[in-house]
């Protein structure tokens, strides 16, 4: 985006927003703003088009707005979103997950300023790194205990209690002293880690109030995307930024569809900040994607009282299916008949409208198998995938996406995988730099404009335009080169990727021709026309040992699910499951239990008016 250009593209946006009088107030809002957004209530629009206006109309070049969020796939959204209003990522906007911008605007810059105490030069871990520096740390402090076991309450205390002075922190000899361990040999190593990233970028910025300056200097502006996601450190840093150091704050996001608590995620948190008196908040309530029976069942699981209503004509469907040979026989059924039928009941409905969504890649694996032995094309997002969508990886799969035809359309843009290809090569000090890294990559896009080409051998050119050399000679990308790595080895003879093609890989996500298998928590921000959901079982989902704690986050979930289907949803359970060897039949899940009993008295309640 050149910063002198005004960003025009978002006045008709806007024109939109003046329809609904809850996002006209949200684009109306002057000071800090909070927006409650439900599903499906154009939140995202709402966030694209506020900022671009902010950024033409509130901050005064050369200044610029920080735009954060939780992952990878929130942020390319984004940066697709806020790239049809004419806003690229470059030196006026940062889009970027919360570590990224920690690393990128607050550690890099000012951590040797400030003389904080980490490795130099800084190197990001590796996910094998951090795999066994902390199974180190763990053979140290714990003893002969299996690290997989412990990583996860180890991260959520890491992310939760962060007052090591605090009795909470005193009174946990288990993963406290485990939290200094790993954090020593992570250092002993000349590493940081992700969360490392996040503790001290708010250990800078708490310590240090010309920090908060510098920030506010550069980005008068932060805006939050998926607010409830985010958990305490960020929290803690937009409390320092916006309320102590007097940067502007937009945040939008919804409590119920937090889904990360075993991450360290605490949704009322947004609740919070909402209720402040120097916070305008504002709720969205109208609902753009489901039908009305969809909303009905899925705050029925939901479990709570919330005036959603439905924009859309359409009702919707929500069904449910006992299978009781076992889930098998619900794979069976979900690819033998239900995606079939769903495909010739509306017209134009294609694979890519119809979302598979499962608990874990264990189900995952068979539902995959089962996929390919039918003939049908999928994409896969779980961590059973042949690779991770790392930020470096699906901007790979942009590039891959333009020169299978995309260069054609302007789809992605150019400028776009430009700007993302200097924001990986942070080192780049000089203009005669940043232009040689821009040449490299233009040559690589318009020679290998070969759609039908094998990956392996586009990966392959990729490499010898020197282009991977540049992502691993820098030491705070070494995940990410380490990424680029395990693509390149899937793409090999034999291995998964071995049959893909530019063109596949290309169109990995958002590929209308293909059938999309998910996880719950990887389906959160998609939409289909139809969902199946698949394993219902009570001990599953809810999970059979769980906190009334735990089982509000098993509801926000399955509500998460339910919502991401604007006509169709379908509940597949079986009243059995194994696990480890044992059979536990405990019926279909209380959850389908609650959304079939209020959709049959809802039905007889009509039926009695009439």
């Amino acid at each position: 985006m050149s910063p002198n250009r005004p960003i025009a593209n978002y006045l008709s946006a806007a024109e939109d927003l003046r329809r609904n009088e809850r996002q006209w107030a949200a684009y109306e809002s002057r000071g800090h703003c909070v927006v409650l957004a439900g599903p499906g209530s154009g939140k995202t629009k709402v966030l694209t088009t506020k900022m671009a206006r902010m950024l033409a109309e509130d901050v005064r070049v050369p200044r610029g707005i920080a735009c954060i969020t939780f992952n990878n796939q929130c942020v390319k959204e984004l940066k697709k979103r806020l790239g049809q209003l004419g806003i690229e990522e470059g030196s006026r906007a940062f889009i970027g997950t919360v570590h990224s911008f920690c690393l990128r605007e607050v550690v890099i810059p000012y951590a040797k300023l400030a003389g904080f105490d980490l490795p130099d030069p800084l190197k990001v871990a590796t996910p094998s790194e951090r795999e066994k520096l902390f199974a180190d740390a763990v053979n140290a402090v714990i003893g002969n205990e299996n690290p997989q076991y412990v990583r996860t309450p180890f991260d959520e205390f890491r992310r939760t209690v962060l007052d090591r002075t605090s009795e909470e922190w005193a009174g946990n000899d288990r993963y406290a002293p485990l939290v200094v361990k790993y954090e020593q040999v992570l250092k002993d190593a000349g590493k940081i880690d992700f969360d490392g990233m996040a503790l001290a970028g708010l250990a800078l910025i708490k310590a240090h109030a010309w920090v908060c300056k510098a920030l506010k200097s550069k980005y008068p502006i932060l805006v939050v995307d998926e607010y409830q996601d985010l958990g305490i450190p960020l929290h803690q840093i937009v409390m320092h930024l916006c309320f102590d150091g007097g940067i502007r704050l937009f945040a939008v996001g919804d409590p119920d569809q937090s889904i990360y608590g075993f991450t360290g995620a605490r949704p009322a948190l947004m609740n919070e900040l909402a209720y402040r008196e120097d916070v305008e908040d504002v709720y969205l309530r109208l609902n753009y994607r489901c039908g009305k029976t969809i909303i009905v069942a899925s705050t029925t699981a939901l479990a709570e009282n919330r005036d959603f209503e439905s924009a859309e004509d359409h009702k919707g469907v929500v069904q449910d299916y006992q299978c009781q040979q076992g889930f098998s026989e619900q794979v069976s059924l979900a690819v033998e008949t239900i995606v079939p039928e769903a495909l010739k009941r509306r017209k134009n409905r294609k694979l890519g409208d119809i979302g598979i969504l499962y608990l874990d890649q264990y189900d995952g694996g068979i539902i995959a198998q089962a996929v390919e032995t039918a003939g049908i094309e999928y994409v896969r997002f779980d961590q059973g995938n042949p690779y991770q969508r790392t930020p470096i990886i699906a901007w790979l799969e942009d590039c891959a996406g333009w020169c299978a035809g995309g260069w054609k359309l302007g789809e992605p843009k150019l400028s776009t995988l430009l700007q993302g290809w200097v924001r990986f090569n942070p080192s780049l000090s000089k203009e005669s730099e940043t232009m040689a890294c821009r040449r490299d990559l233009v040559r690589f896009l318009f020679a290998n404009r070969l759609p039908g080409a094998r990956l392996l051998d586009w990966l392959n050119e990729f490499a010898k335009q020197d282009l991977y050399a540049r992502i691993k000679s820098d030491l705070t990308m070494a995940d990410e080169a380490e990424a680029l790595e395990a693509l390149h080895e899937a793409s090999k003879d034999g291995k998964p990727l071995a049959e893909y093609t530019v063109a596949n890989f290309g169109g990995q996500r958002g590929s209308p021709d293909r059938l999309n298998l998910t996880t719950i928590h990887s389906a959160k921000g998609l939409e289909y026309d139809v969902v199946v959901m698949m394993g219902l079982e009570q001990g599953r989902i809810p999970y059979y040992k769980v906190s009334p704690h735990q089982e509000k986050e098993a509801r926000r979930l399955f509500y998460v699910a339910m919502t991401r289907a604007r006509h169709e949803v379908h509940l597949l359970w079986s009243g059995w499951y194994e696990r480890k060897g044992n059979r536990y039949s405990n019926g279909r899940s209380k959850f389908v239990d609650d959304v079939m009993n209020q959709l049959k008295d809802s039905a007889s309640e009509i039926r009695r008016s009439i």
